[in-house]
């Protein structure tokens, strides 16, 4: 007679791994690259950001040294800028010292030979960060007689 078959008792170190166990590996797994990639994904956005920053530092300066260069313009409506790069603007304001220590956008009827001249730097990158703005004060230069 024999009795009920019997399973064979695995031998040490043959234990496999339960279905359970697996997939709560697989899910860690996935998390974890999850992460990883959620971290370099914001780490290129940073990296843009920070390139259209200093691009706009550089454009509004080499503005500056433009406009600083150019000849004093009495009433000037505008003073011209190097052509921007692609993915920036620049816009140009002119403000005259009225004499009293003030700035005005009207020129005075006799131009006091000072003025504000703002530039500012509009990046328009798929990333837009802040306006950059750079002031200039432009002064007639008198030479003595």
């Amino acid at each position: 007679m024999t009795g009920p078959a019997r399973r064979p008792q695995p031998r040490r170190g043959e234990e496999g791994e339960t279905l359970i166990e697996a997939l709560v590996a697989v899910a860690l797994i996935g998390i974890a690259f999850v992460a990883v990639l959620a971290g370099i994904g914001t780490a290129i956005i940073s990296s843009a950001r920070q390139q259209q920053v200093t691009g706009a530092d550089s454009v509004v300066r080499s503005a500056a040294e433009k406009v600083i260069g150019d000849p004093y313009a009495p009433c000037a409506g505008s003073y011209r800028t190097p052509t921007p790069p692609a993915g920036f603007t620049v816009t140009v304001e002119v403000e005259y010292w009225d004499g009293t220590g003030a700035f005005a956008r009207r020129c005075p009827a006799a131009d006091t030979g000072v003025q504000k001249v703002t530039l500012t730097v509009h990046p328009t990158g798929p990333h837009p960060v802040r306006d950059t703005t750079l002031e200039v004060i432009k002064r007639e230069s008198v030479l003595p007689s």
